[in-house]
């Protein structure tokens, strides 16, 4: 091995990949087959050449294997640019950095490295978890550099994590003033302009029968709501959602042309005490918000469609908290534009002709709408069942639903409903969103899943406005009672087994870890500008600019820096001396008594060589003290504790009078 690999010793480098795997290793699930495994053979052959003092590849093999894969990494992704790409080349990047190392400088670098490659998981997940394991490969990392810094012998692995946990404790501190007063910007932190969310599940700009059926399998959180006041019973909780206008036959979907944004929510007559709550909302790549029918406020940086969907100005890419207020009871939309009422009442008129002729009969049948829309219910009431699980529908979906399978989910009621509402000549429309919710105990906060995911109707009535008619509660009321959990059973493993606790402790846990996954959601993730500022009033800085910020940053860094300062000055004043060092001041304190005293610029050996002058008789037992003493405080000895015994029996027993 040459003189600069002496630092790439085989137990650093195999630390090193270690650190690498561990940091890695969340990105293996999205990433694509050829780089886990590029990484796992580029580091097997590290490990290798450092157990074999090979010589690392050529500059040429390193040109070819970078080129081939910055190809791969473009072919892969068509790009090299955006968040996934760049992590992506990032990471077979850093493989290649390690196999090419040949110097310790090449070895920090390569660490360093590691650290920006902690960063890019924060772009994909900012759980707790996430944060736990990220600050698990910091450490793992911080070790690795003191086992390279490390002279003379090798660090054991204590001596590598001890340091590396109390290095990581004393920037603590720091860390955290410097989260709390530095500056908001005023977009997300976690997120690039090219980010890909095609991953992201939730509701869409349309629906078929089997597209909600399929999101209440889910038990992922689509947000959480924490109310200023009592949480309203289940059955009022409707979370608004995309409003589906157009229907070609089988597809309801959102109109183009009709998301006229209004300033506030005009159109909107409160008929009861509004409530006031507070919304933070899982990223889902789309523009909407959610909020209980019918808002009455709107956040700063959202607006209000002509059908009072709370929409943001930008797409959810980032965990999202805002602030609310609704109006349970109301009346909206009296007044029916002409595009309106078009729009409400257009259908295909050569599908499903059962389900056409059949609203012509009711409507026949019954003069007046509200018996109209009665009597519908009742028919749903009677001959049909609620389940997740329906049979397939034919290329005219509502027929088949009505008059041949009558089973299906929320979607084939809401959809069947309005065509007939519409073929009968009422204005109508499809809400989706969410009902309902589960009500943490630990938090006292409602959480919203995907399983919660839910379709409505709204008929338009003289007098009345939109009106909301939900015909999922004429057949399964316990589904807007009580949720969708006692409507069909457990969704998801965890609900399963917690409801055969019969004591609730899986329960009691489930709530208490989404508790804090919301206080982290709240104060980690969540901690912008607006927050940042209420944070610093409620602590008495009002009136808050960069400027003095930054100032109060300043003042506030100094301060943790001098108490930490202060406390391992503290500490190494306490420190208990290494073995040889205190065997070896009980040597000098025998001297000390005769006289014989060590000089502060005499090191051990020209000190024995005074005492070999003054005291001859001394000498021999001085010689054997000092070449101990020496083999143990700069050499590196295998027989370390042997040695230390005789030391320290030695220096006992030395008499120097």
């Amino acid at each position: 091995m040459r003189p600069d690999h002496t630092a790439l010793k085989l137990a650093n480098v195999l630390w090193l990949l270690a650190a690498m795997a561990f940091v890695i290793a969340p990105h293996t699930g999205r990433l694509p087959l050829w780089v886990t495994a590029f990484c796992a053979l580029v580091g097997a052959w590290r490990g290798f050449i450092a157990g074999r003092g090979l010589k690392t590849p050529s500059g040429w093999t390193m040109a070819l294997l970078a080129f081939a894969a910055t190809v791969g990494v473009f072919v892969s992704q068509d790009r090299l640019y955006g968040r996934d790409a760049s992590a992506m080349l990032l990471i077979v990047m850093l493989c290649l950095k390690l196999l090419e190392m040949r110097s310790r400088r090449d070895a920090l670098l390569t660490v360093f490295l590691g650290f920006f490659l902690v960063f890019t998981n924060f772009l994909y997940s900012q759980t707790v978890l996430m944060g736990a394991y990220m600050l698990v490969c910091v450490w793992i990392f911080v070790a690795t550099l003191i086992g390279f810094n490390r002279v003379g012998s090798e660090a054991t692995l204590k001596e590598r994590l001890l340091p590396a946990a109390l290095l990581i404790g004393q920037a603590v501190p720091l860390m955290l003033v410097i989260f709390v007063l530095f500056p908001r910007i005023s977009g997300p932190l976690w997120r690039l302009p090219s980010d890909s969310h095609s991953g992201l599940s939730g509701l869409s700009e349309s629906m078929k029968p089997g597209d909600v059926s399929k999101l209440s399998q889910s038990d992922k959180v689509a947000f959480r709501a924490d109310f200023k006041g009592p949480i309203p019973v289940n059955s009022s909780l409707y979370w608004r959602g995309p409003v589906l206008w157009h229907f070609d036959g089988t597809t309801w979907r959102m109109p183009v042309n009709t998301f006229f944004a209004k300033s506030d929510a005009t159109g909107i007559e409160p008929l009861g005490q509004p409530i006031d709550y507070a919304v933070t909302i899982e990223a889902h790549g789309k523009q909407w918000l959610f909020a209980l029918d019918m808002p009455d406020t709107i956040p700063p940086d959202a607006n209000l469609t002509r059908d009072y969907q709370l929409r943001s100005v930008q797409p959810v890419t980032v965990l999202k908290r805002y602030e609310v207020r609704s109006n349970l009871a109301y009346r909206a939309g009296e007044r029916l534009s002409v595009g309106e009422r078009k729009a409400a009442l257009e259908f295909p008129q050569r599908s499903n002709p059962r389900a056409l002729e059949f609203a012509r009969k009711l409507r026949a049948d019954h003069a007046d709408d509200r018996q109209l829309i009665r009597q519908t219910l009742l028919l749903y009431n009677r001959e049909f069942t609620y389940t997740l699980e329906p049979p397939l529908l034919g290329s005219n979906p509502i027929d088949d639903f009505l008059f041949n399978t009558k089973q299906g989910f929320c979607e084939h009621y809401s959809s069947s409903f309005v065509f007939l509402m519409r073929a009968a000549g009422i204005p109508a429309r499809v809400v989706t969103g969410y009902q309902g919710g589960e009500i943490n105990t630990v938090g006292n906060y409602l959480i919203v899943r995907q399983a919660d995911a839910h379709a409505w109707a709204e008929v338009w009535q003289d007098e009345r406005g939109w009106v909301r008619i939900d015909p999922t509660a004429a057949v399964a009321p316990e589904r807007i009672e009580s949720g969708i959990d006692l409507a069909l059973g457990p969704v998801g493993a965890f609900s399963a087994f917690a409801a055969a606790d019969q004591f609730g402790i899986l329960r009691q846990m489930r709530f208490t870890w989404d508790a804090m996954n919301n206080q982290w959601n709240q104060w980690v993730i969540g901690y912008n500008s607006d927050r940042q500022r209420s944070f610093l009033n409620q602590l008495g800085l009002d009136n808050t600019d960069w400027r003095s910020m930054g100032i109060w940053l300043l003042i506030a860094c100094f301060t943790v820096g001098g108490v930490v300062s202060l406390f391992l000055l503290a500490r190494m004043r306490a420190r208990r001396p290494d073995p040889e060092v205190a065997a070896y001041r009980v040597f000098i304190a025998q001297l000390h008594k005769v006289g014989m005293d060590r000089a502060p610029h005499e090191g051990p050996l020209d000190f024995l060589a005074r005492i070999a002058r003054e005291r001859p008789a001394l000498a021999p037992a001085a010689q054997r003290i000092t070449q101990l003493y020496v083999d143990l405080r700069y050499a590196q000895d295998n027989d370390r504790k042997q040695k230390l015994y005789e030391l320290r029996s030695l220096a006992r027993a030395f008499r120097a009078g």
